[in-house]
């Protein structure tokens, strides 16, 4: 819901045949969804990596899927933020949420294509590596139609270098350098002077697998943590 209400799309989206999906990241996101027919609801909370918004996925989740059970119970729940293994989908499912969409966790993985550079960055880092910041969004000249989302990334030296300074930032003579250097690391993996996307999750990351693996791995790993509660539910 960051980029406005879907309301305008939605007639041709579902003439297209199409799923409307919406990310929202509060429960007045979820309302405006709602309204607009969503078939799915992906509520992030402000542990993903990129744009986010301040609630966190342990209570968005659940407040959301409360707001469908009364209005639409016919649409899918998506949470996402903060999810890298069997733990975070068993949490979710718990929550309420139908499913879970992944982020960090599958850029470190085999298929995905990124530089080697940021999966390095990524295994190295844990949960406190991260800050959110305007800064990325600056030095890319992307301009938001709200103030409301900041980006949730590597704390690097780029952000280390300009965080608190986004108005330096945003000086034209800088923000000509910024961008070069910016772009020019992007595409080599240099993780110290780009962004690197990352969410919370980082610090559940420890090596780079096949995502067929990774999966497989969640959902049994899953299975066997809801499976071990109803157990002590039932005793």
């Amino acid at each position: 819901m960051r980029l406005g209400s879907p309301a305008r799309f939605a007639a041709q989206i579902k003439r297209a045949g199409a799923l409307l999906t919406c990310q929202v990241q509060s429960v007045a996101h979820a309302r405006v969804a709602v309204d607009a027919g969503a078939d799915i609801i992906v509520a992030q909370g402000a542990e993903a990596g990129g744009h986010s918004g301040d609630r966190t996925t342990f209570t968005l989740v659940p407040e959301v899927a409360d707001l469908l059970a009364g209005v639409a119970p016919e649409t899918l729940l998506v949470a996402a933020g903060g999810v890298a293994d069997g733990r975070g989908l068993a949490a979710a499912l718990m929550l309420g949420a139908d499913g879970v969409l992944i982020g960090s966790r599958l850029v470190a993985s085999r298929e995905a294509a990124v530089p080697q550079g940021f999966h390095d960055a990524i295994l190295a880092a844990d949960g406190d590596a991260t800050i959110k910041t305007k800064v990325i969004d600056i030095v890319r000249n992307y301009h938001w139609p709200t103030d409301e989302f900041e980006v949730r990334a590597l704390r690097n030296q780029f952000i280390e270098r300009w965080h608190g300074r986004e108005a330096d930032l945003a000086e034209p003579s800088a923000n000509k350098i910024e961008n070069e250097r910016y772009w020019n690391a992007f595409s080599t993996g240099d993780a110290e002077n780009t962004d690197v996307f990352m969410g919370q999750a980082a610090g559940l990351i420890r090596e780079v697998e096949p995502v067929g693996r990774l999966l497989e791995d969640m959902v049994e790993a899953a299975g066997q943590l809801m499976a071990a509660s109803s157990r002590h539910v039932a005793v």
